[in-house]
């Protein structure tokens, strides 16, 4: 009974957690890519962050 219903009651949950924390994933993985592009110094990794970041549309970081 209880994995019945957590069958149904799963996909709403992971609905409400991903329309909740949208905007906090998206600042955690800029900024952990942030992190990232600082360890390394070359050209190619700063293009990459600045399409993400174009990509996911944060408004501020």
């Amino acid at each position: 009974m209880v994995s019945f219903l957590f069958l149904i009651l799963k996909p709403v949950l992971f609905l409400m957690l991903k329309k909740f924390f949208k905007k906090q994933m998206k600042a955690f993985i800029i900024s952990a890519i942030e992190w990232l592009v600082l360890q390394t110094d070359n050209d190619l990794d700063d293009k990459i962050l600045e399409k993400v970041k174009s990509g996911m549309k944060l408004g501020v970081v």
